[in-house]
């Protein structure tokens, strides 16, 4: 039997929809933003229940990341199954995750999964409901974090995400240094990539347990050797830089003692500030290079 092959995909909904500056967050923004024609066009891809959903968001920038969200999934059963745009249904399995089953069957036929940080939405899918799939992306920001750690200081902050991590976590991220001399700033910035790492890595996996970062258990799982990807900027030498940073995948999964050995993770940079996690329920998963979504090409073009 073939490996399941993992696609993924990212959307940066700011490239696509620019932030109207003319219309200020509040209960008719979405709306307002909605008589665009870039949004009109695009929403009205959408059954009605989701875009009434979509527009009730009171910030603009977490309707875009929605709108995203769902062009993304429903461009994913299109492409993976050859069904007309207007079949491809949204369904959720037993743990309340997306997935799809064709004409409304019983049996799951695709699994997917979807995150969102800053303005980029993140998809990752596969064929067939034989494996789970969880993605995760953050986006690292060191000028909101660290006037924040300056005044709680670095370990009083890292423990506020106590009821996230295990004992072993905390102490690996609280004495963590970064390898290289830097200044007191980057020091914190390099710090914050750590955790962000160890966050990214573990949001992945409860998404595809289907259970939320409130799950009994997650005191009890843990990462050892996690690695901070160097972002594209640092890896560029010459040529054009697409973004894309280092891959770190060596990272080992614990709980309660016991290494798991049947999850495949994966853990990416990409720009300078942003990192994605994906994990899967199947060692010989083949892990495809994400693609950056280009809407009227690769959605609009098997929308209409």
């Amino acid at each position: 039997m073939a490996p399941p092959q993992i696609f993924r995909w990212i959307l940066d909904v700011q490239l696509e929809w620019p932030y109207p500056e003319t219309i200020k967050s509040g209960r008719d923004a979405a709306p307002r933003w909605a008589l665009e024609n870039g949004t009109r066009h695009a929403l009205e891809l959408l059954p009605m229940h989701e875009r009434e959903k979509i527009l009730r968001f009171y910030h603009i920038r977490d309707a875009k990341l929605s709108l995203g969200s769902h062009l993304l999934k429903h461009c994913a059963i299109v492409r993976t199954y050859n069904v007309p745009w207007a079949e491809s249904i949204i369904s959720k399995d037993q743990m309340h995750k997306p997935c799809y089953r064709s004409a409304g069957g019983p049996d799951k036929q695709m699994e997917f999964n979807v995150s969102h940080h800053g303005s980029l939405v993140a998809l990752a899918g596969c064929a067939g409901g034989d494996v789970q799939l969880g993605v995760d992306l953050v986006q690292v920001d060191p000028s909101k974090e660290i006037p924040k750690i300056r005044q709680e200081g670095w370990s009083s902050w890292v423990n506020t995400y106590a009821s996230v991590f295990s004992s072993r976590e905390l102490q690996d991220i609280v004495t963590w240094e970064p390898p290289a001399p830097l200044s007191n700033h980057d020091i914190l910035t390099a710090k914050l990539r750590h955790f962000y790492a160890h966050w990214c890595l573990k949001e992945a996996f409860v998404k595809m347990t289907g259970e939320a970062l409130m799950a009994p258990w997650l005191q009890e799982m843990e990462f050892r050797n996690v690695q901070v990807p160097r972002a594209g900027s640092e890896l560029f030498v010459s040529g054009k830089d697409d973004g894309w940073g280092e891959i770190c995948s060596d990272v080992q999964v614990w709980r309660d003692g016991v290494q798991l050995t049947e999850v495949k993770l994966e853990l990416q940079a990409f720009r300078a500030d942003y990192m994605l996690a994906t994990a899967v329920s199947s060692l010989s998963a083949l892990f495809l290079p994400y693609h950056i979504i280009d809407l009227p090409l690769d959605v609009y073009s098997v929308a209409e």
